[in-house]
């Protein structure tokens, strides 16, 4: 099959990104029960890959997608799937997944519920996202419906920064360029906002602090520089200038207060993030729990609130000095210790804790960290886990001495076929 090549079918299933499939094809922003025509893109690990070139039939499950960049845009692979389907679809790849049924806690809102996103300056002077399966293809976003109302705006004062300034965008390829990322942070629940322009080199960006600012400071609360002098491609800045407005970024959750520092990861859906900080609570035990992988104390602040006393281990230094002043804020230094340090290296000698809390990264835990848990058969683990195919995997040796009390899954990103899954693990010795 050569490059092009028309594919004719209907689509009868998903495979595990979320993509439509038959037999060996696979076409991305298809759903079960569309009947569809594709061009051969590539092969990938015995599949077929196809560009979705016409619905020849839609699924019943089908809806015009409200957002013109749908399709295209890497942001949301499922926007043209009516919700109600999503749900379903998100519970059929759980239950195949863990061979039993995970009902799914849908999203309180599906349009303008994230908190944080990333958009990048593509080589032609786009500004947006980058298009679905491409490293160096972009959608210059003229509107996205995933953060706010005003994002449109920010992106287009942006735009005209780059070109009164005669700044370049950066090619990824030839590492050239002056403009890399716009992050935009929202405290949903505190009317914040924070800008970061990330840009190769603040010395290039120097004689226009001015001219950013009077731009842009009216649209923030905070306004940062961030400078990433390295080739990789990530919206991670090595160091700051603040521009404007406060250090930090607040949010609220449930009545916590979280101070979020520009590189701080928090979860991206406030509103559900809520929902989810309630669910982890509510399988919680009373007395001492590890709460590793903690970030800047999303779980850990919380579990001490309701009267735990708390050990957060963390590998990022920077967050666990905000863990440590998120929980003076709240009223709760003297129930918490935190530590910096890689997980798998933690000492357990010290800590005999009721329960653990695990919220580790996509690519889930470090194999010794893993068998750590084992060896020192904590009676409960709590793992919220944002890849349930990793989580899938990790279980079956967890399952060597623990039983999976429940499973519970809660929608934190619609129009993905991404979901959060909290597993409650109780030890057993049978």
């Amino acid at each position: 099959m050569k490059f092009g090549d028309t594919l004719n079918g209907k689509i009868t299933g998903l495979d595990d990104k979320g993509r439509g499939m038959f037999e060996d094809r696979v076409i991305p922003f298809t759903f079960p029960g569309d009947e569809v025509e594709a061009a051969f893109v590539k092969r990938d690990k015995g599949m077929k890959i196809a560009r979705l070139t016409k619905i020849t039939s839609p699924s019943s499950d089908r809806v015009d997608a409200p957002c013109p960049h749908a399709g295209v845009c890497g942001g949301c692979l499922w926007q043209q799937l009516s919700y109600d389907a999503q749900l379903r679809l998100k519970q059929d790849m759980l239950q195949k997944t863990f061979e039993q049924p995970v009902i799914v806690q849908p999203s309180t809102e599906q349009f303008f519920f994230r908190n944080r996103m990333d958009y990048v300056f593509g080589w032609k002077g786009e500004l947006g996202l980058k298009e679905y399966g491409s490293w160096n293809r972009y959608v210059d976003i003229k509107e996205c419906l995933l953060l706010d109302k005003e994002t449109p705006s920010i992106l287009e004062t942006i735009r005209g920064l780059m070109r009164d300034l005669k700044l370049e965008p950066w090619d990824a390829k030839k590492y050239t360029g002056d403009l890399r990322y716009t992050v935009i942070r929202l405290g949903k629940n505190t009317s914040e906002r924070m800008i970061i322009l990330l840009v190769k080199d603040f010395a290039r960006l120097a004689p226009f602090h001015e001219q950013i600012k009077t731009a842009l400071a009216p649209l923030c609360t905070t306004l940062y520089l961030g400078e990433n002098p390295e080739i990789t491609d990530v919206s991670y800045a090595k160091s700051f200038i603040l521009l404007h407005g406060n250090e930090y970024l607040t949010e609220e959750v449930n009545g916590i207060r979280y101070t979020i520092h520009p590189n701080s990861f928090f979860q991206t859906n406030s509103d559900m993030a809520g929902k989810l900080q309630t669910a982890v609570l509510d399988l919680l035990p009373s007395g001492k729990i590890l709460d590793l992988y903690c970030g800047l104390g999303f779980f850990g602040i919380a579990a001490a609130k309701k009267g735990n006393e708390v050990y957060g281990h963390e590998l990022d230094t920077p967050a666990i000095e905000l863990a440590k002043r998120n929980a003076a804020d709240n009223g709760v230094a003297d129930k918490t210790r935190w530590g910096a340090g890689p997980v798998e290296a933690l000492d357990w000698s010290a800590e005999k804790p009721d329960a653990v809390i695990i919220d580790p990264p996509r690519a889930g835990l470090h194999p010794k960290a893993l068998k750590a848990l084992l060896e020192n058969e904590p009676p409960q683990i709590i793992y919220v886990s944002c890849n349930f195919h990793r989580l899938a995997e990790e279980l079956k040796q967890l399952k060597t001495k623990y039983r999976v009390e429940s499973l519970q899954a809660l929608d934190l990103f619609p129009h993905t076929p991404h979901v959060e899954v909290v597993a409650k693990l109780v030890y057993s010795n049978t």
